[in-house]
């Protein structure tokens, strides 16, 4: 929901959605859940709930290892990623450029990983208007200086953007995950099998990935499991 109520001076209201609702390829059953505890940005010690599974795809980008988790009918995938212990979460975003998320994407090795994955969902709204005039459409925001003639007009004066706001939403469960705002990932092969072990018990950053482009849909981080 992003509307809470009409503005009586508005015209139009103009609303972009996306929405991503799939499970996992393979679910989890309630004997790979279990409490643990998972350690917020801020030290504090939460006891939440994390959901274990053994994955087949590795990544390793020399700061932070992890893993990837296919949704049914193998269109995206679920990537997360995890800093080194002596990393930050803040310096290794600081560090994570979108070339080098597509390298460790296209680096990703076929071995086996016992993962352990929080339960999380994620609630964020941000008002976009100062943001977007920094970038350079400062204009738009003047009831003067906006010209939005092509777009409509009104008896009541000059047509202008009033507000612009921005709200996501993410749920990551044992089914799979809820979001709004196939070709297969080229792997490389150990030369003997080694479990890897990934537990994302701190921060760490997740995404969506489209299989063919594996380009993110969605990206973020979780800091903090929310009560």
């Amino acid at each position: 929901k992003i509307l809470d109520q009409i503005d009586d001076d508005a015209v139009m209201y103009l609303i972009n959605a996306i929405v991503f609702d799939a499970e996992w390829e393979t679910v989890y059953n309630k004997a790979n859940v279990r409490e643990d505890s998972f350690t917020a940005i801020d030290g504090n010690k939460q006891t939440v709930d994390f959901m274990h599974s053994e994955e087949n795809i590795y990544l390793d980008d020399g700061r932070a290892t992890g893993f990837i988790k296919p949704y049914a009918g193998n269109k995206y995938s679920f990537v997360a990623l995890l800093p080194n212990e002596e990393i930050a979460i803040g310096e290794y975003l600081d560090m994570l450029s979108g070339e080098g998320f597509l390298q460790t994407i296209d680096g990703a090795i076929n071995t086996t990983v016992s993962a352990a994955l929080p339960k999380f969902s994620y609630d964020y709204k941000i008002q976009m208007n100062d943001a977007l005039k920094a970038m350079g459409m400062p204009q738009a925001f003047s009831p003067v200086q906006a010209d939005f003639n092509k777009l409509g007009q009104s008896s009541r004066g000059n047509i202008y953007i009033g507000e612009v706001l921005h709200k996501t939403f993410i749920q990551v469960d044992e089914l799979g995950t809820r979001a709004g705002a196939v070709t297969k990932v080229e792997m490389k092969d150990e030369a003997y099998i080694e479990t890897k072990i990934v537990n994302l018990d701190r921060p760490f950053v997740y995404a969506i990935i489209d299989n063919a482009s594996k380009l993110p849909v969605f990206i973020g981080t979780v800091m903090e499991i929310a009560d």
